[in-house]
């Protein structure tokens, strides 16, 4: 609707300066009044044809800026939810070498930016194309000479543009990385408050701080000086044309090749090419950085899960609860092998212990089964199939798993539990409470199970936090039970109990058991104990108890602490 204004003013100055001819050169009272009629007639008219201009093109504006600001928004809806279901696909050895700020920038700032493009850019580059096309058109059909004349100096303008719209994409690759480092910062601090306050460290992770927050600011600065060149940049090249269409435009006029009305619409089109101009720095300024945060957020959508269900799966399959190792050997990223020589067999509805120190692959074994990373096929096996050709969502929903670090959300406690687990009446939550000593405990908090609990769990116990991670792994009533090292904060007494009453639970079920406690582990049906990554003893209590070797040296030492700790 703008590139009509220019038309309408060209015939109302050109009407207004006849009319205005015509009432000086009025002979009589007669011709003046008739000239004064036809003046206010133009003026009216052309009054309302500029003003309906104007109207019309608020009401196209108000319903273009909505489309397109609802649309980018909706792309930017999808690409987050896109974004956030392929994070969930990524395998876990993934989140081993990312820093979980980094992602979260990029999922934020980075969407952010490229939602941008779509908004502003979008709308930006539409009235560009069609207001130069259109105004140039005109403008040559007025006078093709102070055309090409004015436009000498936008050639000059486009390269420099370019040069300088790449300046820009560099520095806003910078600027977002800069970004991720002060989120992860900021983000790991605050995981870990509790050790940074422990250890009085406050003043040096401040500093730490300021470090990574100036060298953001840096690099902002210097977008903002690449900006502020750019813009007055922009507008000073269109200016050099605007000086050449009043020398040259003013000539005509005088020299009657065009009239009045034509030079002011010719003036008011080059201006409108002037708009353009600053509209597409907005353009090429959006574009970069919508440019640069799409190639960030493309390195992870690259990305592809390292474990995922192969050709060769089995899609109906029931698992029993039977585990069998076959001379399993396995390496994290192609280094030494934690696991060698894995020859072993978990018969269904039995438990099975293991023991060992630190860092002698107790942890990898399990990460395993759960399939968290890829073992070659041939080398585990669930109910006599190789675990490669069981489907993933069949497998991980038959196992129930308690880490040595258990994760709460922040949410009650009655969601905590069944978080996974659909439709579960809460007969089948104090069940489970109950399995795992927690339902006396939980009866006591004024809320019971809608009691919230703070970021991690942090307003709940080791102890209480275990236990609901425990409730969480049996009300899903897996065929395959994992606690590693689940009783690290629960006291020895608790700790039996508990066991009794999950032996009971998971009868005709397997249960898989680490821990450094021989308490815990005493009654397994099988137990092993691994160093180094090669199980070096294997059998059950007595038997190893018998065998007189690391296991027996454990048991004498724990028996040994614990008569001590009774005197």
């Amino acid at each position: 609707m703008a590139l009509f204004n220019p038309l309408v003013l060209r015939y109302a100055v050109d009407s207004l300066t006849e009319a205005a001819g015509k009432l000086q050169g009025a002979a009589d009272d007669i011709q003046r009044q008739a000239a004064e009629m036809r003046f206010r007639h133009y003026m009216l008219l052309y009054g309302v044809a500029i003003l309906s201009i104007a109207i019309a093109q608020g009401i196209c504006r108000f319903f273009s800026r909505n489309l397109i600001g609802k649309a980018s928004y909706k792309i930017e809806y999808d690409l987050r939810n896109d974004f956030f279901a392929h994070l969930q696909k990524l395998s876990a050895s993934y989140y081993d070498n990312v820093r979980i700020g980094d992602i979260m920038a990029r999922a934020t700032n980075d969407l952010r930016a490229v939602r941008r493009v779509m908004d502003h850019a979008v709308m930006y580059t539409a009235n560009t194309i069609i207001f130069f096309i259109a105004a140039l058109a005109i403008m040559l059909r007025i006078d093709v000479t102070l055309t090409l004349f004015a436009l000498i100096p936008f050639p000059i303008m486009s390269l420099l543009i370019r040069e300088l719209g790449t300046r820009v994409h560099k520095n806003f690759e910078q600027i977002q990385e800069s970004y991720s480092n002060l989120s992860s910062k900021v983000q790991e601090n605050l995981a870990g408050v509790r050790v940074v306050k422990a250890y009085n460290f406050e003043k040096s992770e401040v500093e730490e701080f300021k470090t990574t927050n100036r060298e953001f600011v840096n690099k902002n600065r210097l977008l903002i000086r690449l900006t502020a060149f750019f813009f007055p940049f922009i507008r000073f090249w269109p200016g050099i044309g605007s000086v050449i269409m009043l020398w040259l435009g003013g000539t005509h006029v005088v020299d009657g090749k065009i009239t009045l009305g034509e030079f002011v619409a010719f003036n008011s089109y080059l201006m409108m090419l002037v708009f353009p101009m600053v509209e597409l720095g907005f353009v090429i300024n959006a574009f970069q950085r919508g440019a640069a945060s799409m190639g960030r957020i493309n390195q992870i959508m690259d990305e592809r899960p390292e474990i995922q269900d192969a050709h060769s799966v089995i899609k109906d399959v029931q698992i029993n609860g039977e585990i069998e190792f076959r001379n399993l050997t396995f390496a994290y990223n192609s280094s030494e092998p934690v696991l060698r020589n894995i020859n072993l067999k978990v018969p269904r509805g039995s438990t099975l212990a293991i023991v060992g120190p630190t860092g002698s692959g107790k942890s990898t074994l399990i990460n395993l089964i759960l399939r968290l990373y890829n073992v070659e096929p041939g080398m585990l096996f669930i109910d006599g199939i190789d675990i490669t050709r069981i489907p993933l969502r069949t497998l991980r929903s038959s196992i129930g798993y308690v880490s040595q670090e258990p994760y709460l959300f922040s949410e009650a406690i009655g969601e905590n539990i069944t978080y996974g687990v659909e439709k579960v009446g809460e007969n089948k939550i104090r069940e489970a409470s109950e399995i795992v000593q927690l339902l006396e405990e939980v009866e006591s908090f004024t809320n019971k199970f809608d009691t919230e609990l703070g970021e991690r769990g942090v307003t709940v116990s080791g102890g209480q936090k275990q236990r609901i991670a425990l409730a969480r792994a049996i009300i899903t009533r897996p065929k395959i039970l994992i606690l590693d090292d689940a009783f690290a904060s629960v006291d020895t007494n608790t700790e039996e109990e508990i066991l009794t009453r999950i032996n009971d639970f998971m009868t005709e079920r397997t249960s898989i058991i680490i821990s450094h406690r021989v308490s815990t582990v005493k009654s397994a049906d099988l137990i092993i104990v691994l160093m180094d990554g090669e199980i070096v003893e294997q059998g059950n209590h007595d038997e190893l108890l018998a065998l007189d070797g690391i296991y027996a040296e454990l048991y004498r030492k724990q028996l040994l602490k614990k008569e001590l700790e009774e005197l």
